[in-house]
């Protein structure tokens, strides 16, 4: 499953996850469960009685047990955790790795307005003055290992709208202890600072110059959020992602003071988040990062599984590294000032996604194109939400592109070749480069594997209708010497993605070389 549907409240004593639990539940109509009562009910004593008579270790055995009959119940559901219920390794892995973890946060000062003296919380010390930010400081690294942060200091019911908008409809990427959440709503730009680790004092944001005013509305958010914010502008496009590029952004990140604790943010297309993310992944070894896509293809594609890099002169992505983001933030209201080229070019991924796995998408398509085509906000979520579900399935499955993940390459093979020969520019659009690779692929696919031809007669006239049945006329065999160098080459033998039948992709395809050259005459030369 991608979508969430169990969700976990921690924080310190006052910080309402008792009272914000049945509100968000009720709202969605799940169950709610609050693990304190569990454990008073069946026990008989208050949580605070057992500590006192049995001691910590007692109640912390009795709040896992809890947590695991929780988990073990059928259906979604809101789970009120105890406040130390985070700080125990084998309670932590089950929540991070299969509930989405909210962590309420407020000032201490407010904390201690709500619980009164703590004479009744002995993990207070008998003074929630005193003991307050005792237990904040030892509890600050399990609480950063929540997926998202939501300011506690408001009404229960205002907090609980914060949650149930972060959440309501996000897609989980089901990566155990590195899983994350895909926001994908309206509005969701100003709540970007909900995913930046608690820890971090310093965000660099590396933004596409194209969309400063949403730079510039994001770094006010952040700046008043008390966050260093220092501003990385460089123009989109694939001229950005060369090696000189990453070592420029090094430097810059290391002179703007950056710490392990802190976090990169990458705003703009994917070249923007594919550079954002690698030098992410080499700065100290690794720092966090939040994706903030800000073009259609990026919000349903690259944004989304943590392969990040560059591209050196024998080829496309060939210097990268797969490192997950810590959330990818969509918010389908920055699409507005998009170019309608570049919009359109998105479409071949969606295409795609109706290609190789069963989904709604094919009907969306059929039905609501000149919707989508028109950037009506509802159809556009909606096709956004099922193409991050797609491929954050996809990613689940296989982290690491050793075998399923693989057929996400449908089209490719001949598209990063057609982008190396087009001299990675403004000239062929990546988009416009995948939609003549899934040409050829599905040309491939008819005379290899017997696929049926009004398959991919279908999948060639909605490239059309979209608007991405360009003429683009190159040399095949410039196109394969190209492909002969691409990244997924292993022993001088390039494996295909091709299709037995829509929804049924079939990888590692090795079809001889003449059969290729005809596929390309075809579509090349038009």
């Amino acid at each position: 499953m991608t979508a969430v549907r169990r969700i976990a409240l921690v924080g310190l004593p006052g910080s309402g996850k008792s009272t914000v639990a049945p509100l968000v539940a009720e709202r969605l109509g799940w169950a709610a469960i609050d693990l304190d009562d569990q454990i008073a009910s069946s026990t008989g004593r208050s949580p605070a009685a057992i500590i006192a008579t049995d001691g910590e270790a007692r109640f912390r055995d009795l709040e896992l047990a809890a947590l695991e009959e929780a988990l073990r119940r059928p259906g979604p559901v809101v789970i009120a955790c105890g406040g130390g219920l985070i700080t125990q390794a084998a309670a932590r892995r089950l929540l991070t790795e299969l509930c989405t973890v909210v962590w309420l946060d407020a000032s201490d000062q407010l904390l201690v307005q709500r619980v009164g003296d703590g004479a009744d919380r002995p993990m207070l010390g008998g003074s929630a003055a005193a003991g307050m930010p005792v237990l904040r400081s030892s509890r600050s690294r399990a609480h950063q290992s929540s997926h998202l942060r939501i300011g506690a200091d408001e009404p229960p019911e205002a907090v609980a709208s914060r949650v149930i908008a972060a959440l309501e409809g996000a897609v989980r990427v089901n990566l155990a202890e590195r899983a994350y959440l895909i926001e994908v709503r309206a509005g969701a730009l100003d709540d970007v600072m909900a995913h930046v680790p608690a820890a971090a004092t310093r965000v660099a944001l590396l933004a596409d110059r194209a969309v400063r005013p949403v730079s510039e509305r994001l770094t006010a958010s952040l700046r008043s959020a008390g966050i260093a914010t220092t501003v990385l502008e460089v123009s989109g496009g694939e001229p950005l992602k060369t090696w000189t590029s990453a070592g420029d952004m090094l430097d810059r990140l290391g002179a703007a003071g950056l710490q392990r604790n802190d976090c990169v943010i990458a705003l703009g297309g994917g070249t923007v988040g594919d550079l954002a993310g690698f030098v992410a992944a080499t700065y100290l070894r690794g720092i966090a990062w939040v994706n903030v896509p800000t073009t259609l293809l990026a919000m349903v594609d690259s944004a989304i599984g943590g392969k990040t890099g560059v591209n050196l002169t024998r080829g496309k992505n060939l210097a990268g590294a797969i490192w997950q983001p810590r959330a990818v933030v969509c918010d389908p209201d920055v699409l507005a000032t998009q170019d309608d080229r570049s919009f359109r070019s998105a479409f071949a991924e969606i295409v795609k996604y109706s290609m190789i796995v069963t989904t709604t998408l094919a009907t969306d398509l059929d039905g609501q194109l000149e919707r989508l085509l028109s950037r009506d906000a509802d159809a556009l979520t909606a096709t956004i939400r099922e193409c991050c579900a797609i491929k954050a399935r996809i990613v689940a499955s296989d982290e690491r592109e050793g075998a399923r993940r693989a057929v996400l390459n449908y089209g490719h093979t001949v598209g990063h070749a057609l982008e190396a020969a087009a001299g990675f520019g403004d000239a062929l659009l990546h988009g416009e480069a995948v939609a003549v690779g899934m040409r050829a692929a599905g040309l491939l696919s008819i005379r290899t594997l017997g696929c049926p031809d009004g398959e991919i007669g279908w999948q060639d006239e909605m490239i059309s209708r979209c608007g991405l049945a360009t003429t683009s006329v190159f040399d095949p065999e410039r196109v394969l010497g190209h492909m002969r160098a691409d990244k997924k080459t292993v022993g001088d033998r390039l494996g295909w993605v091709l299709l037995e039948a829509r929804g049924h992709p079939l990888t590692g395809q090795q079809v001889p070389e003449a059969e290729v050259r005809g596929a390309l005459e075809a579509v090349l030369a038009q």
